[in-house]
């Protein structure tokens, strides 16, 4: 399979996958918060964000070792294929062993973390059975990695997709029979297992030599590489951690786990769409892996212009469609009184914004394998969210929105300049001068016209949902056609900008695998 039709069908397979759960998960987060209320919903977020935390364990090994395997697989040398396999392996199990030890220890201060009164039982037994299964889920699944670096990420997606699809319908059916939070659990568990189970047995069939007991030591070249960049990430996981595992532990532990259940049901839009987005253009991935090894400089540059116009357009035209139909959608699907008012409604659309404008220059730093360049930029993101988001909590009235508001701050501070910085001056070796003009532009732009076409949200919630989405796509269409001509206007000279007809045509696809 080429380059090219590999990145096609692992992209047209995630997007489709990460759309059918999106589905199903909305369909199991409406019955879960009718069936066991906001509390459990915000308990069962604030697991998540501990859980996060606990796998700063793994350190980036995956995305490390995945990048290893990038050469060896594409001149076929088993034996280091082997070596780096049986070298994951070892490292996932220490792994999962560590994240038992740290829920341990975390364990005896749950109470402390849940301000106010709550009435969710026993919080020590859910948070064990959510412990199990986050252990659980690194037993066998490092096999994953060798269909995502061999261009055969579909493979790892469909086993994700049919297991989740299941594992849903049986929760959700369990709701209704017996409204248990731990069988609820449970099954998650089961089907854990069973997943992993699966991809284990396939890569077995798929590449037999992974069975063999026979293996060398990894090359003492690629082990200096894989410490160098694990070390690297160790600071990247620092920042990812708090920046996106810490939001509900904050918010449950000064305000209370009602609020991070309205909370959590507008970050499961954002994320069920940041997955859409992410599946579909982090799919190409590998292939960017493989363009800078047989590609010139002048070409991977052109390639990182075009992918950040492309990336740019995609969330921003998400970004309209979610400030103009939030208000509408929350009431459709649960209710007015889960709404979560208009200036925080605007600062999460914006603060989504914000944060996909790094969709390409992430996607480059994987792709370069730039773990060890990143690693003070995540310790500074990491301090200024943390920071930010304490004072605001603390000294303000803000609320959720002291949280929201220090992530956008820890972006716009360090993130927006440091990050293709990293890409263009490590990884291509070019300027990032004429970067600068356009993200500013972009970020600019952008944000004016979704600020303006919040308002619109506000006239359109008083209509039928369906007939909103209607009028919402319209006007976006207009407005993209305006962000377009001005976006162009500012691209890099001596580059040439994706055409109108070809962003349109980019988008139709893009939203017809939606």
């Amino acid at each position: 399979m080429t380059r090219t039709k590999a990145a096609i069908m692992n992209s047209s397979v995630a997007t489709i996958a990460q759309v059918v759960s999106l589905i199903l998960n909305f369909a199991s987060r409406t019955f879960f918060i009718r069936i066991l209320g906001e509390q459990f919903l915000g308990l069962n977020g604030l697991f998540v964000n501990l859980l996060n935390i606990l796998a700063f364990s793994e350190l980036g090994i995956g995305s490390a070792i995945t990048f290893a395997l990038y050469r060896p697989l594409a001149s076929q040398n088993i034996s280091q294929i082997k070596a780096l396999m049986g070298l994951y392996r070892k490292a996932f199990h220490i792994i999962a062993i560590m994240i038992v030890v740290g829920g341990v220890i975390i364990m005896p201060f749950l109470p402390n973390m849940i301000a106010g009164n709550s009435d969710v039982g026993n919080v020590f037994i859910a948070f064990a059975l959510y412990l199990c299964n986050s252990a659980l889920s690194y037993l066998w699944s490092y096999k994953r990695s060798i269909f995502i670096a061999s261009q055969l990420g579909y493979i790892n997606t469909l086993n994700q997709m049919v297991f989740n699809v299941l594992m849903q319908i049986l929760q959700v059916l369990f709701l209704f029979l017996t409204p248990s939070y731990y069988i609820y659990l449970c099954i998650q568990i089961t089907f854990t297992i069973l997943s992993n189970f699966q991809i284990s047995r396939l890569a077995n069939k798929k590449f037999p030599y992974l069975m063999d007991k026979n293996i060398d030591k990894v090359d003492s070249k690629v082990l200096s590489y894989l410490k160098k960049n694990i070390i690297g990430m160790i600071s990247s996981k620092i920042g990812g951690v708090v920046v996106f595992g810490t939001d509900n532990v904050i918010i449950s532990a000064f305000i209370g786990l009602a609020a991070v259940g309205k909370y959590s049901n507008y970050t499961l839009v954002l994320n069920g769409v940041n997955a859409v987005i992410g599946q579909l253009v982090n799919a190409i991935t590998p292939s960017i892996g493989n363009f800078k090894i047989e590609k010139s400089k002048r070409e991977q540059l052109e390639l990182f212009y075009k992918y950040t116009q492309v990336n740019a357009y995609i969330v921003f035209s998400i970004s309209l469609m979610l400030a103009m139909l939030f208000p509408s959608f929350i009431q459709l699907w649960i209710g007015a009184k889960y709404e979560l008012g208009y200036f925080l409604t605007m600062l999460i659309v914006l603060g989504f914004f914000i944060s996909g404008l790094r969709n390409s220059n992430l996607n480059f730093m994987n792709a370069y394998g730039t773990f060890w360049e990143m690693r003070y930029k995540s310790l500074w993101e990491a301090g200024t969210n943390l920071i930010l988001s304490l004072l605001l909590i603390k000294f303000t009235s803000l609320g959720i929105g002291s949280v929201v508001l220090g992530t956008i701050g820890a972006n716009l501070l360090v993130n927006a300049w440091w990050e293709p910085f990293i890409v263009l001056k490590n990884g291509i070796g070019a300027s990032e001068k004429k970067y600068i003009g356009l993200y500013i532009n972009i970020l600019i732009t952008g944000s004016v016209l979704i600020v303006l076409s919040q308002k619109i949200g506000d006239y359109l919630v008083q209509f039928n949902f369906f007939l909103s989405v209607i009028v919402a796509a319209i006007i976006a269409i207009l407005v993209m056609l305006f962000y377009h001509c001005v976006l162009t206007f500012f691209y890099p000279k001596n580059y040439e900008p994706l055409k109108i007809k070809k962003v349109f045509r980019m988008l139709n696809t893009f939203f017809s695998k939606i």
